[in-house]
């Protein structure tokens, strides 16, 4: 594989993150995950961390944010895509609503 392809390497995990996962029953998944932003998003920097909802601030979730400057709006759609049709595959969609992809 070409150096300049290769993933970058896991995100680091709050501890935040590890007690809201254990608290929501989620901790299971939360590997598998990640591992799924990283396909979707080979080449771009991953964030994870405990987001609220704006509208809603009883609603939590793990968050995951992909660094999108450089990335062409193909390559977001793309990553976009798998992380769509593998968060099931992942992750029964009653836990899925805990796990949220955004960009930054």
């Amino acid at each position: 594989m070409n150096d300049s392809l290769a993933t970058l390497s896991s995100p680091a995990i709050p501890p935040e993150v590890f007690e809201f996962a254990a608290k929501k029953a989620v901790s299971r998944y939360l590997n598998a995950v990640i591992d799924l932003a990283r396909q979707a998003f080979p080449s771009s920097a991953v964030r994870v961390s405990v987001g609220q909802d704006a509208e809603d601030e009883m609603h939590r979730y793990i968050a995951f944010d992909v660094e999108a400057g450089g990335q062409t709006t193909d390559e977001l759609l793309a990553g976009q895509q798998i992380w769509s049709t593998g968060i099931s595959r992942v992750c029964p969609s009653r836990y899925a609503v805990y796990f949220v992809l955004g960009w930054q």
